[in-house]
């Protein structure tokens, strides 16, 4: 970013002069005295999805929204002499109604304010269509509902693998060179390939996404263009995902970086989209994320030789926007109040909650907040004299949020359904709704599950994750147990990305008939306000999902499927080990002393379980498979397998999933007896736990290492 480009900001220029001057007096600065290095800092976003205004929540402090995020971000400003601004895909799309309500319109107001200079395409850039995407990104009319004009981006779009079919040509520009303290830095951009299973279909049309071996030749054209105009600095902005844990980087992103060439002159690859942590290198590349939603931010650091370009040494922090303290940025606030004084019913309480309508686990489970959308679909008016429909089915993928504990607002629940879709009523049969429940039940491309189960009403039905999907729903009734009748035709509410197809549900697009209805989230606020009417909501399960969980013994006893996390996999093995010799609180920075599993995690910490990860345990996420299999193996410490780890996990056909970490762990536990696959030939390294699975895991390790 240009010096000039910041005189408006006063200070932020009284900063910048100070920094400055220091330098001119001697102090260290940002040009090394020995290598004359140019220092340039890369300050970067991504997901922020327009939650202008959107509080969250981490290690129990609140973090983010634009406010905060800006201050954050100025003062890192103000530090440096040389830096550039971006943001890395999905700034607007899944928004907070503050700015989707204006279509998406105040945050870009926010991103010009800020001075961003340079930005990629996210899936949700692509969620209105083209069309939309252009006016956004180049300014004019809205196509939907034609109400909103756009100004356009006063900063660089950038992408590479998004082809408009009609000129063969790149949708954007694939690339852009921003120049900074002497120095040249490329840019290129991308976008995870997934984007056509993401958004309608309807969304993509008139483009197409290159393949996995297009889109590395493209990065490799278009960085040898760089290189051939004096750039050696290149930045792939990339919204793939990619997550760094225990040490190892893995995703989307770290498949481009492994397929890349050793030598390639991309220095960073920047992911996003899974609105995960990654800060590792692979491959040379360093890949970097910071979560989501403006609760973080990267400051990537790039130490340049300005003679030949090349970048001499790169590293990066990811930086948490805590609230506490930090003074909210006025221009923001000023943007934010102008959407608010627009629209007053952002703020008015429609009802209270105690906390306890959640989407939790809606992608594996039914959710209570699932379960009160579901019924809200349902009783739809589609001005047919129809009455309410035999079903309604919501995906997990387009529950956004939680109801907060008190008071409710309009603008509460536009943040749990913030795309505008449209709700559609279909005829379906009993038998394709057999085979819509069948389609919840995906595959990814390396084998490992994608479930995505359906938020219901009018229905319910029991899941055996023993038999094969095909077979694996063994009851199908209504609500009062009356079985559904393959042959009989019945209705059903979808919102209009379901219809189409997306997620994989393509049999409702061979439904019999379709009406298209109300908007989902004016729906979802009427059934609250008159089932409600300001009251207490009130949501819970029910048991119109029943899930069996897989495991090597037939029972006829269903059990629940919820994964459990890190801390609860660690109390579960320091109960069965019956573990009592420290009195010391856990020293890591994410676990109080006061927590209900600080003495487990500190027991297994004694006993050399566990060692956390940068100072910390991550005790609420969700433990993997592979993970368990790492503490459980150092019960195993002094039983060596005769057998080579890879070629054990070899006899599996999802062995390539399992990380560099956890391929020993996991060989000697197979080699024991006490894993297996997870389903047919599948390890499903990452995948979660249920109580039921863990402490059946413990006990066999535990009954192995006793009899050794």
């Amino acid at each position: 970013m240009s010096w000039t480009k910041n005189v408006g900001k006063s200070s932020i220029r009284v900063a910048a002069a100070v920094l400055l001057l220091s330098q001119l007096l001697g102090a260290t600065g940002s040009v090394s005295a020995a290598s004359k290095d140019v220092e340039v800092h890369l300050l970067g976003i991504n997901d922020l999805h327009g939650q202008l205004d959107t509080t969250s929540i981490v290690n129990d402090k609140k973090v983010g929204t634009a406010p905060i995020l800006a201050t954050y971000l100025k003062e890192a400003q103000a530090k440096y002499e040389h830096f550039l601004l971006f943001h890395n895909g999905d700034s607007v799309g899944a928004s907070a109604p503050v700015s989707s309500l204006d279509r998406d319109e105040p945050t870009m107001e926010w991103m010009n304010m800020m001075g961003f200079d340079v930005a990629s395409l996210g899936n949700h850039e692509f969620d209105q269509g083209i069309a939309a995407l252009k006016a956004q990104i180049f300014g004019g009319l809205d196509p939907k509902e034609g109400k909103v004009t756009h100004a356009g981006a006063k900063f660089d779009y950038v992408n590479a693998n998004v082809i408009e079919t009609s000129t063969g040509k790149t949708l954007i520009k694939p690339y852009v060179i921003k120049e900074v303290g002497g120095v040249k830095i490329g840019f290129i951009g991308l976008v995870t390939k997934a984007t056509p299973a993401k958004v309608s279909p309807s969304a993509t049309a008139g483009v197409r996404f290159l393949s996995t071996e297009e889109e590395v030749e493209a990065v490799n054209k278009y960085a040898q263009e760089l290189q051939d105009q004096g750039v050696e600095t290149i930045i792939v902005l990339a919204h793939d995902p990619a997550t760094t844990k225990d040490g190892v980087t893995t995703g989307e992103a770290a498949d481009l970086a492994k397929a890349l060439p050793a030598d390639s002159p991309v220095d960073v690859i920047v992911a996003g989209d899974n609105h995960g942590y990654a800060n590792g290198e692979v491959n040379g590349k360093l890949i970097v994320q910071a979560y989501s939603y403006g609760t973080a931010f990267e400051d990537i650091k790039l130490m340049i030789d300005p003679t030949t370009g090349d970048v001499t040494e790169k590293s990066a922090t990811v930086i948490t926007t805590y609230q506490e303290g930090v003074k909210e940025d006025p221009e923001s606030l000023a943007i934010i109040k102008k959407s608010l004084d627009k629209h007053p019913e952002l703020t008015k309480p429609v009802g209270t909650t105690d906390g306890s309508v959640t989407r939790t686990d809606a992608y594996n489970n039914e959710a209570p907040l699932g379960n009160l959308i579901a019924d809200a679909m349902r009783q739809a008016d589609f001005g047919d004299d129809g009455g309410a429909a035999d079903f309604a089915f919501m995906n997990p993928g387009g529950i956004r949020a939680d109801l907060p504990q008190g008071n409710v607002t309009f603008a509460d629940l536009a943040k749990i359904q913030p795309f505008g879709n449209t709700l559609v009523k279909l005829e379906l049969t009993g038998e394709q709704i057999q085979t819509l429940l069948e389609q919840q039940w995906g595959t990814n491309a390396d084998g490992t599950p994608n479930t995505k189960t359906l938020q219901i009403s009018g229905l319910k039905y029991t899941a055996d994750f023993n038999k094969p999907v095909a077979e694996r729903v063994t009851s199908l009734s209504l609500e009062d147990g009356t079985a559904i009748d393959p042959a009989k035709t019945y209705t059903a509410v979808v919102n209009n990305y379901m219809a189409a197809g997306g997620d994989n549900y393509k049999v409702l697009v061979d439904a019999k008939s379709s009406l298209a209805g109300p908007i989902d989230l004016d729906v979802f606020y009427q059934y609250i306000v008159d089932t409600y009417k300001g009251g207490s909501i009130k949501a819970k399960i029910e048991g119109r999902i029943t899930n069996l969980a897989s495991s090597t013994e037939q029972t006829d006893i269903p059990v629940t499927t919820d994964f459990i996390s890190r801390a609860e996999f660690v109390s579960a093995l320091v109960d069965i080990l019956k573990l009592n010799e420290v009195a010391t609180a856990p020293t890591f920075k994410d676990v109080a002393a006061d927590a209900a599993y600080a003495d487990a995690i500190a027991e297994a910490t004694h006993a050399g379980f566990i060692q956390g990860y940068d100072g910390n345990f991550n005790p609420d996420h969700d433990i993997t498979r592979e993970e368990a299999a790492t503490i459980l193996a150092k019960l195993l410490n002094n039983q060596a397998s005769d057998k080579n780890a890879a070629t054990i996990i070899s006899g599996f056909e999802d062995s390539k999933t399992v990380s560099s970490y956890a391929v020993e762990s996991m060989a000697k536990l197979i080699d024991k007896g006490i894993l297996g696959a997870a389903e047919e030939n599948l390890l499903q390294p990452k995948q979660g736990l249920s109580m039921n699975e863990a402490k059946a895991l413990i006990q066999k390790a535990v009954v192995v290492a006793k009899a050794s």
